[in-house]
């Protein structure tokens, strides 16, 4: 698993034929990291976490949950 630093948002990585997505929460009153994964255009599953490693982290979870 990559480290991923809030410097680097957003950010992109393709995992298991999936991409992912991560970007700063853009709702100015709530902190945190939004993720999504996507194949083709279509969006399969996104998130909310506080820090940046665990938005990475769910990402990936998810993914393995949808290619299991």
């Amino acid at each position: 698993m990559n480290k991923i630093f809030v410097t680097d948002l957003p950010y992109e990585e393709t995992y298991l034929g999936f991409d992912i997505y991560i970007e700063t929460n853009p709702d100015q009153y709530r902190e945190g990291f939004c993720w999504s994964i996507s194949r083709n255009d279509e969006e399969h599953d996104c998130g909310l976490d506080f820090a940046v490693q665990q938005a990475l982290e769910a990402a990936y979870k998810a993914i393995e949950k949808l290619t299991s």
